[in-house]
Order: structure tokens, then C-alpha cells, then sequence
């Protein structure tokens, strides 16, 4: 009896025996659009200013963007000063005096320990419910201890 022979027949059209080529077209415009969509979404400037979570702030048309600089945080509650919590609202929102003596002695122990003198330029985040008159009491402050430059932190409309 005669025996058989199988084999198996590839009819893929290649001399290679068979292997995959895929096409470079479709791959290519898939990579190209993912360099566009990151391209996009990345942030060249990204946040100079982290804005605290317990703070609603104000919307204003400015186009400027802030540099960084020393910060302090008016909340509802308190006066903040690089995540110190200085002194509560209600400590001072009432004083006969504009100074107030806690923010006062934070410039002056930040001052002392600084090898080297920064600018006199501040940026307030407040709240937008806060009163004007915690502001200015604050910004009075400010200037008292040598800071005269003030900016206004805002979320950019629009």
C-alpha cells in the first residue's frame, strides 16, 4: 500500500513563507493623531499657584498670568501663610488696629531666617464672600512689614 503524503500549502503570495507585514499607513496616522491630542493637552506654563481647596475665587476677564511669589490665603475662617494656619478671622476682623500682629510676626521671623532679601511683591488668594474689610486689614499688613506689591489671585473667565 502506498502511503500518503500531507503538507500544508501557504497562499499568502510571499516568498518569505508566510510572515505578517502590516500596513504602515493606518499605524502611522494612529500615532500621529496621539502626538496631536498630547501635543494639545500638554501645559507649556502649567500652575504657578495651587489654589486651596477650603476657597472660592473670585472670576475676573485678566488675561495676565501670575509669577510666582510669596503667597498668603484668606479663607473663611483664617489667615493661611504657606499652609500656617496665622490667625482665625475673628481674632482680628474687630480690632480697633489695622496691623495684624500675628501676620506681622510671620513677615518678621520669615525675614530674619531668608539668607537673602526676595522683591516686596505678595499674592493674596481670598475668597469671594470674605469682607473687603479683612482684605484691607491684611493688605495694610502687608505694606507694614515691607511687602507693597500685592496681586489678587482669580480664576480667568471664559
Amino acid at each position: 500500500m502506498k502511503s500518503k503524503r500531507i503538507s500544508l500549502i501557504h497562499s499568502s503570495g510571499d516568498e518569505n513563507g508566510g510572515t505578517f507585514k502590516p500596513q504602515l499607513t493606518s499605524l502611522i496616522d494612529v500615532m500621529t493623531i496621539l502626538l496631536v491630542f498630547l501635543i494639545k493637552s500638554f501645559s507649556v506654563e502649567g500652575n504657578l499657584v495651587t489654589q486651596s481647596d477650603n476657597l472660592a475665587l473670585p472670576v475676573s476677564g485678566s488675561k495676565v498670568k501670575p509669577d510666582p511669589v510669596l503667597s498668603l490665603e484668606i479663607s473663611r475662617n483664617s489667615l493661611i501663610a504657606e499652609g500656617t494656619i496665622l490667625a482665625h478671622n475673628s481674632s482680628f476682623v474687630n480690632s480697633d488696629s489695622m496691623v495684624i500682629p500675628e501676620l506681622l510676626n510671620w513677615f518678621s521671623d520669615r525675614n530674619k531666617n531668608e539668607v537673602e532679601k526676595s522683591d516686596n511683591k505678595i499674592m493674596i488668594q481670598s475668597d469671594r464672600e470674605i469682607e473687603f474689610n479683612i482684605v484691607k486689614r491684611v493688605m495694610y499688613t502687608c505694606s507694614r512689614a515691607g511687602y507693597s506689591d500685592f496681586s489678587i489671585l482669580v480664576i480667568e473667565e471664559g
